[in-house]
């Protein structure tokens, strides 16, 4: 299984999130410390050690927003109430202003691998989205990280800003490149209800830039991090050989995942079902009660296959249809062979041997792909 710890404080909400986050005082961020502490043990007792933890990821929000011995008391809890494996892959998302000296602490405390969120090396972008940070801030905490001894450095990159050029796209790519992290993910900007970026935007169909823009930006950025030997693993993530991001990879293959803090989701198993479960997204009832669940409902059947083929969908290498069928017992073909075959005819999926995967024109038709698998 898989742990996923929501921190859903920042020093100030960017322009374009729509994530459960928001700045707070030290003291509600003690409080939440001290909430989370109790879920995790309380899940423990209730779950039990019987299946060990491969991957831990801490994300937000700004987990670095936190004091290191907060981090270090959940990071430790977890250890304690877990059976974590020794190589287990354990990631916390950082923003550069706030990581400052404490990359050296993660490390320490047993963190292997920080995403951090750099999106832009120009000035008025990094303005723009409202991020906090400057590009001499995420500059140094990439050497601050690895002179802390992380050999496994994710960067965030964001393409179809408003204004942005390829020129200006290209000089951000060859920025992380001359970097040479182990893992970049680069996602095109969506405007969402509830931001200063919809009030702004939100009248534009489609990206602000345009979808031919969208789309020209995006396939420069795989082509350009391709030709370093990035493999192009998932539609969005980037990776060098055997760098890819294992607890996103546990996401797309639906194996269990258990997500503790505000609003965090889980996927477990609970008397012989399956069960898929969110808590509560109220702080203040969070902190009265951490195991408050906002919605939990059992997964049909037809849900679990649905999500198998369109998460699945998401990955390079597409789904595995051999072990589709040692899960349902049944083929792929069998239940979508007409939709197969249309979309085949289409060019928007190719059918191997043992694998169903998008093209590169069903990547540009992504979502009208996995909505041919819904029932």
């Amino acid at each position: 299984m898989e742990i996923y710890i929501h921190i859903p404080f920042c020093e100030k909400k960017c322009n374009y999130c729509d994530f459960l986050s928001g700045p707070a005082d030290p003291k509600v961020r003690q409080l939440y410390v001290n909430a989370l502490v109790n879920e995790i043990r309380e899940r423990a007792a209730k779950i039990g050690r019987g299946e060990k933890v491969t991957t831990i990821y801490f994300g937000g929000g700004t987990p670095s927003i936190l004091e290191t011995e907060q981090t270090g008391a959940i990071l430790a809890t977890l250890f304690e109430e877990f059976d974590v494996t020794d190589d287990a892959e354990i990631t916390i998302e950082v923003n550069p202003k706030s990581a400052g000296g404490k990359l050296q602490f993660l490390r320490g405390v047993g963190f292997n691998r920080v995403s951090i969120g750099m999106q832009s090396a120009h000035a008025e972008e990094l303005e723009l989205l409202g991020r906090i940070h400057t590009h001499d801030d995420f500059l140094k905490c990439f050497w601050g990280a690895r002179e802390a001894g992380f050999n496994n450095i994710s960067v965030d990159i964001m393409t179809a800003i408003p204004g942005q050029t390829e020129e200006m796209l290209a000089e951000t790519v060859n920025t992380v490149l001359r970097l040479s992290p182990e893992h970049i993910s680069a996602y095109s900007l969506m405007i969402e209800k509830g931001t200063p970026f919809y009030e702004r935007f939100g009248e534009t169909e489609g990206p602000v830039v345009g979808e031919e823009t969208e789309r020209r930006l995006y396939w420069m950025t795989v082509d350009m991090l391709k030709s370093h030997g990035y493999r192009h693993y998932e539609i969005s993530n980037f990776a060098k050989p055997d760098f890819e991001s294992r607890h996103n990879m546990g996401y797309w293959k639906r194996e269990h995942y258990l997500g503790m803090g505000l609003g965090a989701s889980s996927c477990m198993p609970e008397d012989g079902a399956e069960v898929r479960s969110r808590n509560t997204t109220s702080i203040e009832a969070y902190l009265k009660d951490p195991l408050a669940r906002e919605e939990s409902s059992i997964l049909t059947r037809d849900e679990m296959i649905e999500e198998t083929v369109y998460l699945g969908l998401r990955m390079m290498d597409g789904v595995d249809t051999d072990d589709f069928q040692k899960k349902f017992g049944v083929t792929l073909r069998s239940l979508y062979g007409d939709t197969i075959d249309d979309l085949s005819a289409q060019g928007l999926v190719y059918e191997g041997s043992s694998s169903l995967s998008l093209t590169d024109m069903g990547i540009d038709y992504g979502n009208h792909v996995f909505a041919q698998f819904l029932r």
